[in-house]
């Protein structure tokens, strides 16, 4: 009988063993799991921020733009280039079209 209860208390052992073995696996991965998730979370965040910046630029950019345009499109800039040409206004071949209503 003493061989029998000498297996049991092993059995136990080796339960306890791999138990405590478990749980530190499943602590070590989940600490190694937190560490690699902030990690990939900072560097989201800095790629988030650099094309946030990178927008930004191309907003400004835009806005210059469209204000060049405007500035370019003027009908006083227009006009000043069709004289310079030698074109002018003839208020003879201006026709105006009114709503039929």
């Amino acid at each position: 009988m003493a061989k029998i209860v000498k297996k049991k208390k092993v059995k136990k052992l080796r339960l306890q063993n791999f138990t405590v073995v478990l749980f530190l696996f499943a602590a070590l991965s989940s600490l190694g799991s937190s560490l690699f998730l902030r990690s990939y979370n900072n560097s989201l965040s800095v790629a988030k921020q650099k094309i946030d910046v990178e927008i930004a630029s191309y907003q400004t950019e835009n806005e210059a733009v469209k204000v060049e345009i405007q500035t370019l499109s003027s009908r006083d800039r227009v006009e000043s280039i069709a004289n310079d040409a030698g074109l002018g206004l003839d208020q003879n071949n201006i026709v105006t079209i009114a709503n039929g209503e």
